[in-house]
């Protein structure tokens, strides 16, 4: 094939996939496309807030929650709509195919001529997006109903960018500061418990690690939230964030630890070997007239030894361990192996950890137990809950961690807390909340447990079932500029009680120690003052951060309240 004709292939290859993709105008509410000729036609200048309005249903601590929400992922929202989508499905495109291709959706579903293609075509002549963005640095926690951003248009005949982006704009921000805030909560929790037991704070790095990505909203939806929660945190099972950081934030996982984990097993593959290998001691003569459940438990015990010696000799490694009965594993078969689970190599870190995973029931229990009070004791050696008439074993009143610790032993932290042997530990993620999470740490420290015995995974139960009422996340217009007057807009309904009162005017928001704090009805002098920096101006940034950046600032945005000055409200 002539050179020609690859290049025709590959340019007309190359236009069905721009076809595919949709026009950055199109990525909105149709209601938003009347909008710009709704608007007073000696509109010059729109301004535009964006606010999380309240905590009202936000699944976060009393003990903890001071207000605030993670500021977070608007340099890659920038980077991947404002300025990538604009440039390959709008700027970049011939005028009339980029107008085509808006105007056919317009028409098609709203009726010829509701939408006109002027403004597009005016647009596209001048060549960039006339749109300037002032924010507070990302990784910065700002209070509720404090902006940290705003959106001003920056040419008199574009008005309407300030507002037209609404939508994407919300529905690719809110999520990711949604998740970054509880990702934060989560790091408070487990650092407070930290200095609480004396568990060394650089455990808390690698103690929240994220679960969620099969749950979340699409892979779009795992990587921007999986890069929110690798703010607070290094432990992750999202891959895809990883590639976040290193695509729009300035990462280097060569040169720095951007996300971790480490090889597990899934229950399939438990599954299938233990049941395999039953097959194969059922057929041995020996084993006749043996119960079927006694086999299983020997094909568990043969698997999970060739899991810790044989197939992962060194280093870490999880494996799930209720597919059958977890508290055999904890009980019986980590006992038998413990010879082999000490021996194992340690690897280039020097660590050599079997960390056992449940994966039902209550995390609470199965983590911590029962108190001698919620209990009282039965006949044949078990315990009845006072609570709901369940019986259960002692394994099950003592949890996971003390049964562990009554095979394993460990050692002490110097606040006399006890922490289990260096070679085994627990991690649990199913259904992790931060209230289940607080419940566990307390329980444990009840008895006499440090938190660094348990690791968290955080999946999508708590990072997707959110909402942009968590926070109460909206963009409104709050100035306009008319000529030469000037209009103060807001909204303030009567049926409201108040959490949908928007500000008002020209405003400024300004740091005053350690809050964010916002001042309506500013002057055009005043309103170039305070903490709102530009960092995108006409299609260009202005002012970029790396990922290490936000990371410094969020730790350094919360001081650990004094230990034993938080009074635990726990079921």
């Amino acid at each position: 094939m002539n050179m020609r004709v690859e290049s025709t292939i590959e340019n007309e290859m190359a236009n069905i996939s721009a076809d595919k993709k949709p026009s950055p105008f199109a990525l909105a509410d149709f209601y938003k496309t009347g909008h710009p000729g709704m608007y007073p036609k000696a509109t010059t200048k729109l301004v535009a807030n964006f606010t999380p309005r309240s905590a009202k249903y936000a699944p976060v601590l009393p003990e903890l929650y001071d207000n605030k929400i993670v500021w977070l992922g608007l340099q890659g929202f920038i980077q991947e709509y404002l300025i990538d989508t604009f440039n390959e499905q709008f700027f970049g495109m011939a005028k009339d195919k980029a107008v085509r291709k808006y105007m056919r959706r317009m028409d098609n579903a709203l009726g010829a001529g509701v939408v006109t293609p002027n403004r597009l075509a005016a647009l596209h002549d001048l060549g960039y997006l006339p749109l300037e963005i002032r924010a507070i640095p990302e990784g910065e926690r700002v209070n509720i109903k404090v902006p940290p951003v705003l959106f001003i248009s920056t040419h008199e005949d574009f008005a309407f960018v300030a507002t037209y982006f609404e939508t994407l704009i919300s529905t690719e921000m809110w999520k990711p500061s949604t998740v970054a805030t509880i990702a934060f909560e989560f790091r408070k929790l487990l650092t407070y418990f930290a200095r609480l037991t004396g568990a060394p704070e650089w455990f808390v790095d690698l103690q929240g690690h994220d679960f969620s990505m099969r749950g979340m909203s699409g892979v779009h939806d795992a990587m921007r939230c999986g890069f929110a929660h690798l703010a607070s945190f290094t432990g992750t099972d999202t891959i895809p964030a990883i590639d976040y950081a290193e695509d729009f934030y300035g990462a280097n996982s060569d040169e720095a630890l951007i996300g971790c984990s480490i090889p597990a097993s899934e229950h399939s593959v438990m599954a299938l070997r233990i049941l395999t290998t039953m097959k194969r001691l059922q057929a041995l003569a020996e084993n006749a007239g043996i119960p079927e459940k006694e086999i299983r438990r020997q094909a568990e015990l043969e698997v999970i030894r060739e899991f810790v010696t044989v197939d992962y000799a060194e280093g870490l490694v999880s494996i799930v361990s209720d597919t059958f009965d977890f508290w055999n594993v904890i009980t019986n078969i980590s006992k038998v192996l413990k010879p082999e689970i000490e021996a194992r190599k340690v690897n280039a870190l020097g660590l050599a950890k079997v960390v056992f995973r449940p994966d039902s029931g209550d995390p609470v229990r199965i983590l911590a137990g029962y108190r001698d009070e919620e209990v009282v004791a039965a006949d044949d050696g078990r315990y009845v809950v006072k609570a709901s008439n369940l019986v259960i074993t002692e394994a099950e009143k003592k949890g996971a961690v003390q049964c562990l610790w009554d095979i394993y032993g460990g050692t002490a932290t110097d606040n006399g807390y006890k922490v289990l042997n260096e070679r085994v530990g627990l991690i649990y993620g199913d259904s992790i909340t931060l209230e289940r999470a607080r419940d566990i740490l307390v329980r444990l420290s009840e008895k006499g447990f440090a938190s660094n015995n348990v690791v968290f995974g955080i999946g999508s139960f708590t990072y997707n079932l959110l909402s942009r009422d968590t926070f109460g996340w909206a963009l409104k217009a709050i100035y306009a500029q008319l000529g030469e007057q000037g209009i103060e807009i807001y909204k303030d309904p009567a049926t409201d009680e108040g959490t949908k009162k928007s500000a008002k005017g020209l405003l400024r928001v300004e740091k005053e120690g350690d809050d964010y704090v916002l001042y309506e009805q500013q002057s055009e002098e005043e309103f170039n003052q305070g903490a709102l920096e530009v960092v995108f101006r006409d299609g260009k940034f202005v002012i970029t951060t790396t990922q290490e950046e936000i990371r410094q600032r969020l730790r350094a945005s919360w001081t650990c309240p004094e230990i034993g000055s938080i009074e635990w409200k726990v079921a």
